[in-house]
């Protein structure tokens, strides 16, 4: 089946055209919901099947009903995890430390109001002003015995239905000396206090708003994002469906300055900005006036197609498929980004530097005593 009745149907359900260009036969249906679910877009997919349906081409019945099913699992998962964003923020309140809920559930509340509950979500990543001793001191405090953590998070265990991930770095490149510049980057525009409300309505006894980081910081911590995962794991239609709507909100931000360009100069990421500028114009029919910088064809034509092929967090690449344990991840990581090497050599070639780095740095913390006993 042509990928152009995908992108065509993710277009209708955006609301950047009325039908598809032809009516997909029942076999091209169920071609387009496999792929859907492959890239985790099957949720927002769904809203383009009453329009759909208007024009005459409704998929089957068999297929509808699988559809309406799973759409009303996500929405029932995106008003969980809304509730446990709340708890969360609150319960890191009451300890004293501000918080921040980073992609997910903060980026659902820039898609168009009908969307934001058929956006099929993950786990909860929260940034915590803390540090990482802190952090796992307070993962203690909840009541954690054994905690999992490295250089920029740790798998808080609270809740039996929701994961989640407690970040005290933001984000991390595997690029060492680039490393350095972004913590720093952080360090000067970490915004905590952009207050964004909650379309469902609040959980009884808390304040009904989720804390995010400002729209101006997601320009470029989201393309950040999308870009370790591109090289390291592998990144799906849903992330950068997720940066199109950044792209949206952030209109204001674009035409008023020209930062964002040379931070994504300054680490590196032109080149691949560019190209997931096209994938949004190709894709999502975004216009000129919404993005960061000039679309590049041939690279966009590359990202477009190691998504495609990769799926959600590239869990359909099949270059990312190991025997387990952090030797196999590190082996496959590095076989996966030898193609990447000509479109950015020095990201690609860090990686196997990074994971030997981390277990020296991890050893080192545990050697001198450096963490909370009982860890």
């Amino acid at each position: 089946m042509s990928e152009t009745l995908f992108f065509e149907l993710l277009q209708v359900a955006l609301g950047r055209r009325e039908r598809l260009s032809s009516t997909p036969t029942e076999r091209e249906w169920t071609e387009l919901f496999e792929m859907l679910q492959k890239q985790a877009v099957a949720g927002v997919a769904f809203y383009a099947l009453e329009k759909l349906g208007q024009a005459g081409q409704k998929p089957p019945l068999s297929l509808l009903y699988n559809w309406i099913g799973l759409s009303g699992k996500i929405r029932q998962k995106n008003q969980l995890l809304n509730k446990r964003c709340l708890q969360l923020q609150q319960r890191f309140k009451e300890k004293g430390y501000a918080s921040s809920i980073l992609k997910g559930q903060g980026i659902a509340l820039y898609y168009d109001e009908p969307l934001q509950e058929l956006r099929q979500p993950g786990d909860i990543d929260i940034y915590v002003d803390c540090g990482r001793e802190k952090a796992i001191q307070l993962a203690h405090e909840f009541g954690q015995e054994h905690v999992e953590w490295d250089y920029k998070h740790l798998h808080l265990d609270i809740w039996k239905d929701t994961e989640v991930e407690m970040h005290y770095r933001v984000e991390v490149l595997l690029n060492l000396w680039k490393n350095r510049k972004l913590q720093r980057w952080f360090n000067d525009n970490v915004n905590l206090n952009v207050n964004r409300p909650l379309l469902t309505p609040p959980v009884e006894g808390e304040e009904g708003r989720l804390v995010t980081p400002s729209v101006s910081f997601n320009l470029f911590y989201i393309l950040l994002h999308i870009y370790r995962h591109f090289l390291y794991e592998g990144v799906g239609m849903r992330q950068l469906m997720d940066y199109y709507f950044v792209l949206r909100n952030g209109h204001t931000e674009i035409t008023e300055t020209t930062e964002i360009t040379a931070t994504l100069k300054e680490f590196g990421m032109m080149r691949f900005a560019r190209g997931v500028m096209w994938v949004m114009q190709e894709v999502f029919a975004l216009e000129r006036s919404y993005m960061i910088c000039e679309p590049l064809e041939s690279e966009g034509r590359f990202i477009l197609s190691e998504v495609m092929a990769g799926g959600n967090f590239g869990h359909h690449d099949e270059r990312l498929s190991h025997g387990g344990g952090k030797l196999g991840t590190m082996m496959a990581v590095c076989r996966h980004n030898w193609h990447l090497m000509s479109h950015y050599p020095s990201d690609v070639f860090w990686a196997p530097l990074w994971f030997v780095w981390h277990k020296c740095w991890k050893m080192w913390i545990q050697f001198n005593g450096l963490n909370v006993q009982g860890v």
